[in-house]
């Protein structure tokens, strides 16, 4: 336990209190055992540190990694005061709280290092908010193809890339009551499915757990009636139904689907499979129903 030997809770100035002793810090890599990177006793950039270092919250949150580095703190005796971990620039963990806390500007701590010579964490940082603003922007992108019938749905859809799971069975039921009152002709409604599940990343793996969304309402069609609408799709329709059928639980049905297709409309998804690799696997697919 840190100096002072209970647990502080929700004291969001503990640390601070306890830094206000600290004359030097050493700085470490994770693992624990892994080199020194830098010292620093210069009481002025101890300070800035210990600034930088302030708390604005303690949410009750853990982060699963062991942490960026790691800070070793010393009193004016050259003796270990306490140790503190930085986490992405968002948080640390100090054995004075159960739990990590939010930093006020997490990004100081991180430009202190980086002046001082230890500038990967910083990097990092900085590729990782250019990562969430990408994804933010695609996801924007995606919530303006919503049909209009479920953009108040929209915080629900986007929700699952956080809890990592699809819609539950009776959010479909819900959702999908609107969706169907909107749009009574199947055809129409197919056409309207597939040109959202055009939006977002395109991707046909690896995309945002929201983006599959769609294609929990296109499970619902009636294969002919799937059939009719690549028959009548435009070029980003298409692309969507080719989303649909190279998604992975789309898979397990995908003969089905293919066989309903009419040749003209086999011919239209292979037009549009985005890559060489897609295309041929649609192929061979498409061959076996023969």
């Amino acid at each position: 336990m840190a100096f002072g030997g209970a647990s502080a809770d929700g004291d969001l100035d503990a640390l601070d209190r306890v830094l206000a002793h600290a004359r030097g810090v050493r700085v470490r890599e994770m693992p624990r055992d892994a080199p020194t990177l830098l010292e620093e006793w210069d009481p002025i950039a101890v300070r800035a540190l210990r600034d930088a270092l302030r708390v604005a919250d303690l949410p009750g949150f853990v982060c699963m990694c062991w942490g960026d580095v790691v800070l070793d703190f010393f009193d004016a005796a050259e003796r270990p005061l306490t140790t503190v971990t930085l986490h992405h620039g968002y948080s640390i963990r100090w054995d004075g709280w159960p739990q990590d806390a939010l930093l006020a500007d997490g990004v100081r701590s991180l430009e202190w290092l980086a002046v001082r010579g230890v500038s990967v964490p910083l990097r990092e940082y900085h590729v990782a908010e250019q990562r969430k603003a990408d994804n933010d922007r695609t996801a924007r992108l995606w919530v303006a193809e919503i049909p209009a019938p479920l953009m108040p749905y929209a915080d629900l859809f986007l929700d699952t890339s956080t809890t990592g799971g699809g819609l539950t069975g009776s959010q479909v039921a819900e959702v999908r009551a609107p969706l169907l009152a909107a749009y009574p002709d199947a055809v129409d409604r197919i056409l309207r499915l597939c040109d959202w599940y055009a939006g977002g990343t395109g991707a046909y793996t690896g995309y945002p757990t929201h983006e599959r969304i769609p294609a929990q309402f296109l499970d619902l069609e009636n294969r002919a009636d799937f059939a009719r609408a690549v028959d009548l799709a435009d070029d980003r329709a298409t692309a969507g139904a080719v989303r649909y059928l190279l998604s992975w639980d789309s898979r397990k049905h995908l003969a089905r689907l293919l066989s309903a297709l009419s040749p003209a409309a086999r011919r239209k998804i292979l037009l549009h499979a985005r890559d060489a690799e897609s295309r041929r696997w649609l192929q061979h697919r498409i061959a076996r129903l023969r």
